[in-house]
C-alpha cells in the first residue's frame, strides 16, 4: 500500500515537471514571435526634415554622432527598405516635433519596449553576427540593443582600465555604454566571480575579452558560443594540440571540454572543476593502489613486468591514491599516438 502512494506521488511529480517545461518552452515561443513580429512605432502625419534640423537643438549628439559608425553612412548605402539615414532612421520623421516641440512625436528607443528597440537595429542589421538575435537568450530575456549599445557614440575610447580594475581592449565601432568585461559583468556577476579565482582565462589582464568566445547577439551552439560546431571547436582554435586525431583516444575530451574543465576559472589547476584524483574518480573507480583484486596479491611480490615492485602496503594503498595526481603516470589525459610498451593495449591507458 505505501509502494502505491509513493509510486502516485512520483507519477504526479513527474507530470507537473513535464508541464512546467512545457510552458517553459510555450512561452520562450512566444517571447520569440514577439520579437519577430514586433513593429517599429510610426509618427503619424510627420515627415523627414534631415539630421541638420535635429542640430538646432541637439548640437552635442549630432557632432558625436557624425563620427560614429552610423553616422559615417550615406543616404544611397542604406537599404532600399530605408527612407533615410542619420538620426531619422532611427528616431522617424522629425516634422513634427519640431512644430510641436513635444518629445511624444519622436521616437526614442530608450523608451520603447525592448523588442521594439530591438526591431529598430534589425531593419539594417539581419546578417552576420546579428542574424541570430531574434532567438538569442539575450532576446528571450528581453535584453535589447539599446542596453547595451549607445548609438550616438563617444564611449569607446574609455580608460586603460574600467571601473572594477580589469585591463581592457579598445573595440573599435562596438558602441558599447562599457568596455568589456565591465559590461558583460554587469549582469553576469557569477562569471565575474569566476575570471578572479587563482586559474583563469586571461580576461582581467586584458589578453582575452567574453566576445572572442561568445557572440552575445546569437549563435547555434551554447552558450552564444562563437562557433557553428561542436563546443569543442571552439576551443581548439587556441589549444590545437589537443584536437587530435589521437590513436588512443579518451572519451570526455573528444565528447566536451567542459566535462573537466570550467573556462571561466577555477581553484584547481588548469582549469579543472575539481582537482586530481577526484576529478578523474567521479568517472573512474579506484584504481588497484587502492583495493585488493585477483592481480593485486601477484604484483605486490612480482611487479607489473615480473620482476620486484615497490607497491605500497595495502594499509596504506588509499592513502597513495589520494595523494597522487592520475597524470603523475597517465600524463597524455588528452590522448596519445603511443602505446605504452610494459603491457598489452597500454597505449589505452594514457601513459605517454
Amino acid at each position: 500500500m505505501r509502494r502505491m502512494r509513493w509510486n502516485r506521488l512520483l507519477t504526479v511529480l513527474v507530470m507537473a515537471l513535464f508541464l512546467v517545461g512545457l510552458g517553459a518552452c510555450t512561452s520562450m515561443k512566444e517571447v520569440k514571435e514577439k520579437s519577430v513580429n514586433a513593429k517599429v512605432p510610426v509618427i503619424e502625419g510627420a515627415k523627414y526634415v534631415g539630421s541638420e534640423a535635429c542640430a538646432d537643438c541637439h548640437e552635442d549628439l549630432v557632432d558625436s554622432f557624425k563620427d560614429t559608425i552610423h553616422g559615417r553612412i550615406a543616404a544611397f548605402e542604406t537599404k532600399p527598405s530605408m527612407e533615410v539615414a542619420g538620426c531619422e532612421a532611427c528616431h522617424g520623421p522629425g516634422s513634427k516635433h519640431i512644430d510641436e516641440e513635444d518629445p511624444k512625436y519622436i521616437i526614442n528607443p530608450a523608451k520603447l519596449k525592448p523588442v521594439q528597440a530591438s526591431a529598430i537595429c534589425a531593419r539594417c542589421h539581419t546578417g552576420g553576427e546579428t542574424m541570430d538575435w531574434r532567438g538569442s537568450e539575450h532576446a528571450l530575456n528581453n535584453v535589447s540593443c539599446v542596453k547595451c549599445h549607445t548609438i550616438h557614440g563617444n564611449k569607446d575610447k574609455v580608460a586603460y582600465r574600467d571601473k572594477l580594475g580589469y585591463r581592457h581592449k579598445y573595440v573599435k565601432d562596438a558602441l558599447l555604454k562599457k568596455p568589456e568585461p565591465e559590461l558583460c559583468f554587469t549582469c553576469h556577476k557569477d562569471i565575474m566571480a569566476k575570471t578572479n579565482y587563482p586559474n583563469h582565462h586571461p580576461i582581467k589582464e586584458g589578453k582575452m575579452t567574453c566576445s572572442e568566445c561568445h557572440n552575445p547577439h546569437g549563435s547555434a551552439v551554447e552558450p552564444l558560443l562563437r562557433t557553428d560546431e561542436r563546443k569543442n571547436e571552439l576551443c581548439y582554435k587556441c589549444h590545437a594540440d589537443k584536437e587530435g586525431p589521437f590513436a588512443f583516444e579518451h572519451a570526455p575530451v573528444v565528447e566536451d571540454c567542459t566535462i573537466c574543465h570550467e573556462p571561466h576559472g577555477t581553484v584547481a589547476d588548469n582549469l579543472l572543476k575539481q582537482n586530481e584524483p577526484y576529478l578523474c574518480l567521479q568517472c573512474h573507480g579506484l584504481h588497484f593502489h587502492s583495493a585488493i583484486h585477483p592481480d593485486t596479491a601477484y604484483l605486490q611480490s612480482h611487479g607489473a613486468s615480473g620482476g620486484p615492485t615497490s607497491l605500497a602496503p595495502e594499509s596504506h594503498a588509499m592513502q597513495m591514491v589520494m595523494t597522487t595526481r592520475c597524470t603523475e603516470c597517465h600524463p597524455a589525459i588528452h590522448g596519445s599516438d603511443l602505446p605504452s610498451l610494459a603491457t598489452p593495449g597500454g597505449g589505452s591507458r594514457l601513459t605517454r
